[in-house]
C-alpha cells in the first residue's frame, strides 16, 4: 500500500494490477494522474460500469491489449452506441464494438474521413448490401479489400469482384 504515494509510476502501475486492494487503493488508483495506472487498475474485475465508461470515453481503448476495456463484464455495453458522435475517432470507432450498431450510425462512421473507421465499418456484421458496395469502391484499399473480405458480401458481389479482377 506504500506504493499509492510513489512517484514512479511503474510502481503504482503493478500495485493496480493486484486484486485484492482495498476500496480506498482503488479511488486513488482510478484516479491517479497517470492514465497507464488507471487503464491497469480498470482491469481488475470488480470495476464499477462508470469507471470503465469514463475512462473508454476519454482515452479510448488500447486495441492491441486484449482484452478491450469495452469487453469487461462491467462495462455498460448500452453506451457503445453514444460514442459514434465523440470528437475523438479512436472513441468514435469503439463504437464498432457493438454488433448491433444500426444503419445511420453505421453510415455516419462510413462517411469519416479517418480510413481506419472505414475499414472498421467494412468489416461490421451489421453493414448493409448498400453501405458495402460503397466501401468496396472506397479510395483506400485497404477499405475495400476489408470490404470484400466481409462475411455478409454476397456470391454475386464476389462473382463481380473476381471478374472485374480477371479471375
Amino acid at each position: 500500500m506504500s506504493y499509492l504515494d510513489c512517484q514512479y509510476t511503474p510502481f503504482r502501475r503493478v500495485l493496480a494490477s493486484c486484486h485484492d486492494l482495498p476500496e480506498e487503493a482503488w479511488r486513488r488508483l482510478d484516479s491517479d494522474p497517470e492514465l497507464v495506472v488507471r487503464r491497469a487498475a480498470a482491469r481488475r474485475p470488480n470495476t464499477p460500469p462508470e469507471v470503465l465508461e469514463g475512462l473508454v470515453r476519454a482515452h479510448g481503448d488500447v486495441l492491441h491489449i486484449r482484452p478491450l476495456l469495452v469487453d469487461h463484464p462491467n462495462f455498460p455495453r448500452d453506451v457503445l452506441r453514444t460514442f459514434v458522435d465523440e470528437p475523438s475517432s479512436n472513441v468514435r470507432y469503439l463504437a464498432l464494438e457493438d454488433p448491433e450498431l444500426p444503419l445511420p450510425y453505421l453510415q455516419q462512421l462510413a462517411a469519416a474521413t479517418q480510413p481506419f473507421l472505414r475499414r472498421g465499418v467494412a468489416r461490421h456484421p451489421n453493414v448493409t448490401d448498400v453501405l458495402l458496395e460503397r466501401l468496396l469502391g472506397d479510395p483506400d484499399p485497404q477499405v475495400a479489400d476489408d470490404a470484400a473480405a466481409n462475411s455478409v458480401l454476397r456470391p454475386p458481389q464476389m462473382y463481380r469482384i473476381l471478374t472485374a479482377a480477371g479471375l
